[in-house]
């Protein structure tokens, strides 16, 4: 496959060789011959990329990515190439600036995300859409198992690591600045990596607020959770928790309101982000009460619940 890189002494070869292998993964999964198809790559400034969103979309503000294909799909690539020999897909632009602003936010490498961002593209390059919801889930799909196949999966429940549990750490630590603790004392932060259904991660983040009736008092972890859920991210990945005046972990009460939508998550606290336990959420809570085969989502829309106490049955 021929790739064409805009000042190419400025990437790292490493990254060029990783995204040869993305973009023949990516054509050789359509049935299309990586040899007879070129593909443009360009790095460019926020302010680049924010001049052709705005020539090309008409939309003024910088952006990750920006695709400009040649074809409408995969099928009318290879009937051109059929007929006529090499064909170019089009142009890739990707803002590394932007794209280092997102892993930051969703925990993870900027190496990832600009791999993540490059195989985005090149689905767009051979069709692919998302406009649509199930568009969007279809290439959600295709390009968390093509970032599989090349060793470098999202981030998850089960291999969320040192690296997403200083973020989460971080971002607690700075949200237990909010909190209202006028009778404790204690204050406390909360941050919670989360998923909505089409695969958009993000972290929300939340503090304790006392009430004089203590009752009333709603915890960081619970506070960060809505949040989460009412913005439609309603698959918990990873938490923590932490406090400025010493260590701490959610509640008995904010485990079970977590289990709800992370049963499987990991859970980062301890007394600085140097010193972090790692748990998950049935270590922290065994027996959890739990749903009985059905999801947050739609026990929400339907207004009923079934509970079970023990492992959600088949």
């Amino acid at each position: 496959m021929n790739f064409y890189f805009d000042r190419p002494e400025e990437v790292p070869k490493e990254r060029i060789e990783t995204m040869k292998k993305a973009a023949e993964l990516t054509v050789r999964r359509e049935g299309l011959d990586p040899d007879l198809l070129e593909v443009s790559v360009s790095f460019v400034s926020p302010e680049e990329i924010r001049s052709l969103n705005r020539q090309y979309r008409n939309v003024d503000r910088v952006t990750d990515v920006l695709s400009f294909p040649q074809f409408e799909s995969a099928d009318e690539i290879r009937t051109f190439g059929e007929n006529f020999g090499m064909a170019e897909l089009g142009d890739v632009v990707i803002c590394p600036e932007r794209a280092a602003e997102q892993a930051k936010l969703f925990g993870h490498s900027e190496e990832r995300e600009i791999i993540y961002l490059f195989v985005h593209s090149m689905l767009h390059l051979l069709g692919y859409d998302h406009m649509e919801a199930d568009e969007k889930q279809e290439m959600r799909t295709k390009e968390e198992e093509i970032m599989t196949i090349l060793g470098i999966p999202r981030e998850n429940a089960e291999n969320a690591g040192e690296e997403t549990g200083k973020l989460l750490f971080q971002k607690a630590m700075d949200a237990s600045l909010g909190s209202w603790s006028p009778y404790s004392g204690f204050r406390v932060g909360a941050a919670i990596q989360a998923m909505n259904e089409e695969g958009d991660t993000g972290i929300f983040t939340g503090a304790n607020v006392e009430n004089i009736s203590y009752g009333g008092t709603i915890c960081a972890e619970r506070a960060a959770s809505v949040k989460a859920v009412n913005a439609g991210y309603r698959i918990f990945l990873a938490g923590a928790s932490c406090s400025p005046d010493g260590t701490a972990s959610p509640c008995g009460i904010c485990r079970q309101f977590l289990s709800e939508f992370g049963p499987d998550m990991v859970f980062f606290f301890g007394p600085d982000e140097d010193h972090l336990q790692r748990k998950t959420l049935s270590e922290l809570l065994p027996g959890q009460f739990r749903f009985s085969k059905m999801l947050a989502g739609e026990a929400g829309r339907n207004g009923s619940v079934n509970n079970d106490s023990e492992k959600e049955k088949e």
